[in-house]
């Protein structure tokens, strides 16, 4: 038996936005999807949506019941997640998020000697960043995320651990231009240079503004946007960008030709880690891969602030 039907049918909606949207993720027709919405109006005897020609818009009352409706189907998913593991400590499927510093530096070895140590289990990474990734977690359709951990986070069915403090620098060709003194790279240079923006992750361009903000410059556009981060890094071997990335990877560009460039200080630092539900640490490969990610953190060579 699933969650309570009437709050499930609310929260496709809220989240689809139309009727007819929320009646196909449900596969429900959609006479029995409003009956739903209609009796869960009447109990809380106030409307939830607001009815508008494009679709229905959440009411206050009804912002208050998604906040407690998506803590309940939270809940309601530890709750089958944890009686699962009790009774069977075999995950058929992990699935895995990860943003580009742990999937290039750390996941490939670790997914090894997962194929070794648990080989009735599928794995599954999905290559994305943590904004986007976190809230599939908590949906169930991830079972573990690594990336930035978000401070103002607080939500006590997530495990956070904490592996590294990330320091963002600055990439390009070891032909680049900017490359021709001897000494650090100056802001100014920076501001010069044409930029590749990995993502549209808000973080990032922040975090990027705020260097130059900093210095007292004005923060340069971005040349190229782009959610493959490999397509960044081929772009970068041309040697006309810069892109920012952890240069506690710069090990890994060594052979493509890139480097991280040597500043006076990184553009900006961050811890990253490990998000996972605290009922699906109840199998036993679900800690197994923090332990074999955080091992392979540890045994990664610290990088200076400049990446030199």
């Amino acid at each position: 038996m699933g969650m309570d039907r009437n709050l499930a049918a609310f929260l496709a909606i809220a989240r689809c936005g139309t009727l007819t949207a929320a009646a196909d993720v449900l596969r429900l027709a959609q006479p029995t999807l409003t009956k739903r919405l209609k009796l869960l109006e009447d109990e809380y005897q106030a409307p939830l949506f607001e009815r508008q020609p494009r679709g229905m818009t959440l009411t206050a009352a009804g912002r208050h019941l998604f906040e407690h409706a998506t803590g309940i189907e939270h809940a309601y998913l530890q709750a089958r997640e944890t009686i699962e593991a009790t009774k069977s400590r075999r995950l058929d499927v992990l699935r895995v998020g990860a943003g580009p510093l742990f999937r290039r530096a750390y996941l490939a070895g670790a997914f090894e000697k997962l194929r070794t140590e648990f080989p009735e289990t599928r794995l599954v990474l999905r290559a994305d960043v943590h904004l986007r990734n976190l809230p599939l977690l908590r949906k169930g359709e991830l079972d573990v995320v690594f990336g930035a951990l978000v401070r103002d986070d607080a939500d006590e069915t997530i495990e956070v651990r904490k592996m590294t403090d990330v320091h963002l620098g600055a990439l390009a060709s070891v032909r680049h231009e900017i490359l021709s003194g001897n000494g650090p790279v100056s802001a100014e240079d920076l501001a010069r240079t044409q930029w590749i923006l990995y993502s549209d992750d808000p973080e990032t361009t922040s975090m990027v503004r705020g260097y130059f903000i900093r210095h007292g410059l004005r923060p340069p556009d971005f040349t190229v946007q782009t959610t493959s981060y490999e397509f960044g890094l081929n772009l970068l071997a041309t040697g006309k960008y810069v892109m920012p990335a952890p240069i506690e990877l710069d090990t890994t560009f060594e052979p493509l030709g890139l480097t991280a460039l040597p500043l006076d200080e990184p553009l900006d630092e961050f811890p990253a880690g490990a998000y996972t539900r605290r009922s699906s640490l109840q199998y036993p490969i679900v800690p197994r891969l923090l332990d074999l990610v955080a091992e392979g953190v540890g045994a990664l060579p610290k990088r200076g602030a400049g990446g030199a």
